[in-house]
């Protein structure tokens, strides 16, 4: 009862919290990482307040235990067949929670994987590697730049964008996209991306898709301007977002389902580019960093902590 509660709280209350705060703003890689343990705590609260119901621990009285005792109850008969036919209704409700999600999971990898190796295939008939670059250029008027998410992660830059753009601007943009490379981030969507699409009415799940979608431009973008003027990359942002603006609706199929270098809010991008925010001081930032690991491990400390010491998980035993 007590994990499903904290589950219940952080789901509603990290969606206004995360999303406004100033430090996630500030420090975007923590961001991430706070929103990560947003998920993560939820979903091991859930599967923790589960797995509390289907095996609790038997002692003595505990108010925290009267919705697990209504329930194996109820399922046993005691309360007759409107009580046990409205246990085993919460029992198919969590196994088709559970199923829904394995399934939703599988459809979106399939589809992915098949994306990729068309993308791939594409690449490798009309793309021509750019060792000076890093690169592979593929032939297409419109300025763009993106990572081919899998194996590898290949760096795709169009000849758009490589006559369209200066050369400070094409290797700003580029450490961009390395950056996303570097940082799995493809992954960090797809798992956000796999809960959204499984559960689109649940608002944490809706909230955090676009929110990581938005941080992890940020964070690329901090890491290509540790190198480069952060100026040429704003440039190369206005560039890019003029030309899919006036070529809206030509977008290329081939581009689709990748991590480009005009995602996320291009003004708020450039504003934090021209404008950089002040970096978080070294205790602020530590502070952060112990809260999020707490926050991430509360749910499993807390079930690792009934198993040591069982008098936290004291429950009424029923009577035979």
């Amino acid at each position: 009862m007590h994990l499903l509660l904290f589950a219940i709280a952080v789901s509603t209350l990290a969606p206004r919290g995360l999303a406004k705060a100033d430090w996630v703003y500030r420090s975007p890689r923590l961001g991430i990482a706070a929103w990560y343990a947003v998920l993560g705590a939820v979903l091991t609260a859930a599967a923790g307040a589960v797995l509390a119901a289907v095996a609790p621990w038997q002692a003595a009285t505990a108010p925290a235990c009267m919705a697990w005792r209504w329930c194996v109850q109820a399922a046993r008969g005691d309360f007759g067949l409107l009580g046990r036919s409205a246990a085993f209704v919460v029992l198919l409700a969590g196994l088709g929670l559970t199923v829904r999600l394995l399934l939703t999971g599988v459809r979106l990898a399939r589809a992915a994987s098949a994306r990729r190796r068309a993308h791939v295939r594409i690449l490798a008939m009309a793309g021509r590697t750019a060792p000076e670059l890093g690169a592979t250029v593929v032939e297409n008027a419109q300025p763009a730049a993106y990572v081919v998410a899998g194996h590898g992660r290949r760096v795709v830059v169009t000849t758009g964008a490589l006559q369209q753009l200066a050369g400070d601007e094409v290797a700003a943009v580029l450490a961009h996209e390395r950056a996303h490379a570097a940082g799995r981030h493809d992954l960090l969507l797809d798992g956000v991306r796999l809960l959204h699409h499984a559960f689109p009415r649940m608002a944490l799940f809706a909230v955090a898709h676009t929110q990581l979608c938005r941080l992890v431009e940020m964070r690329a973008d901090e890491v290509a301007i540790a190198r480069h003027a952060p100026i040429s990359l704003a440039r190369a942002l206005v560039t890019m977002a003029t030309a899919n603006a006036i070529d809206h609706g030509s977008r290329t199929p081939a581009l689709a389902g990748v991590v480009a270098a005009t995602g996320g809010d291009a003004a708020e991008r450039l504003h934090r580019l021209l404008t950089p925010p002040a970096p978080l001081g070294r205790a602020q930032r530590a502070g952060l960093v112990a809260g999020i690991t707490v926050l991430a491990l509360a749910p499993a400390v807390t079930l690792l902590a009934v198993q040591v010491f069982p008098v936290l998980g004291m429950c009424p035993a029923l009577p035979s």
